[in-house]
């Protein structure tokens, strides 16, 4: 099981309808959290959601710097 937020529940669950979400303290608490399965569908979705493309910039423009 990961841990998610709200929003990565969101999206997890309209891409991927069948993967199996748990949400503790399901009662009026504001302590509750969100976890997911563990499979390779879901960390694939979870790596594009958290860390996005690769944000540099190509192009004869950006040639002269660094990449990290």
């Amino acid at each position: 099981m990961i841990a998610i937020n709200k929003s990565e529940k969101e999206v997890i669950s309209k891409r991927l309808p069948n993967v199996h979400i748990v949400r503790t303290m399901k009662q009026k608490s504001k302590r509750h959290h969100y976890y997911c399965e563990e499979n390779k569908q879901v960390m694939q979705l979870l790596s594009e959601i958290r860390c996005g493309a690769d944000n540099r910039k190509v192009g004869a423009k950006y040639e002269h710097r660094k990449k990290k």
